[in-house]
């Protein structure tokens, strides 16, 4: 038995949950500035170069979400996940969850995305831990601040150990399934490090080291 870390968008899933949750929050009646989705975008570009400043991210895409209490975003994530989410679900993603399951493994989804979201989809998808970006309560709402070490780039690897140190569990002979270069930091640490339809920067780390690359499109 084995811990199973998977990173979430672009690997267990087509495509950026985080940029598919501010597309769902324009097209919602929830107030978004006109230019909101073509500055996500412009951060998403920032990600896939690697000189995202995550709480500059953070802090515009939970605008929205401010004014909600925290029942009203849990409503809004959970027909988030229903309406779209559903639909970019991999099955043979499903399916390599599913054989790490039936060897015993303890599979962990660990994202750079929020945890308001990384959890309730790691739910959905039958995985009971997961690691995101934890963000600031006031009063139970959202202040659209980061809390604690996030999960991204090296703060993957600090979270990780943590994790594995909480649960009493060894980070020897792990598996780290990702398709980001951003993700290096937490593959290098890992003894089985898996690339998934890799980014041109992943694939070519892969191939030089000889890292199985994968696809699960």
């Amino acid at each position: 038995m084995a811990l199973a870390f998977f990173d979430l968008d672009n690997t267990l899933v087509a495509g950026d949950t985080a940029q598919a949750f501010s597309e769902y929050l324009a097209a919602s009646n929830l107030p978004t500035p006109d230019d909101f989705l073509s500055v996500n975008l412009a951060y998403m570009e920032d990600y896939d170069a690697g000189r995202l400043n995550l709480a500059d991210y953070m802090r515009y895409t939970l605008a929205p979400l401010i004014q909600l209490n925290a029942e009203q975003v849990n409503d809004v994530i959970d027909a988030f996940i229903k309406d779209k989410v559903s639909e970019m679900i991999l099955p043979k993603a499903k399916a390599t969850l599913a054989k790490h399951k039936a060897a015993g493994d303890t599979l962990v989804i660990i994202s750079a995305t929020g945890t308001h979201l990384v959890a309730p989809i790691a739910r959905y998808l039958g995985v009971e831990h997961a690691l995101g970006v934890d963000i600031e309560y006031h009063n139970g709402q959202i202040t659209g601040e980061i809390a604690g070490v996030p999960t991204f780039r090296e703060g993957k690897v600090t979270r990780a150990i943590e994790w594995a140190e909480q649960h009493h569990m060894s980070m020897a002979d792990c598996f780290f399934y990702s398709d980001s270069h951003n993700d290096l930091p937490l593959l290098e640490k890992a003894s089985n490090p898996i690339a998934v339809d890799a980014d041109p920067i992943l694939l070519k780390v892969a191939q030089e080291r000889d890292w199985p690359v994968i696809s699960l499109r």
